[in-house]
């Protein structure tokens, strides 16, 4: 959960649910995941990045474009 409320504060031009549902839908259409295992591994991700401090535009700019 620590790295759940880190990740709040760390977005600023882009909300968590926008954010989110970028991750999953990529998961899904490039890799062919399943929609609910998508979600699970977007929300994984998302703590894993702001465990570490990762730049979500950079992530966002790389993966998700």
């Amino acid at each position: 959960m620590m790295a759940h409320t880190l990740f709040r504060n760390s977005i600023e031009t882009m909300n968590e649910t926008e954010l989110f549902a970028k991750i999953q839908l990529e998961l899904v259409n490039r890799y062919q995941v399943d929609p609910s295992l998508a979600s699970e591994m977007a929300w994984d991700l998302m703590d894993m990045l702001s465990a570490v401090d990762g730049n979500f535009d950079i992530f966002e700019k790389y993966f998700l474009h």
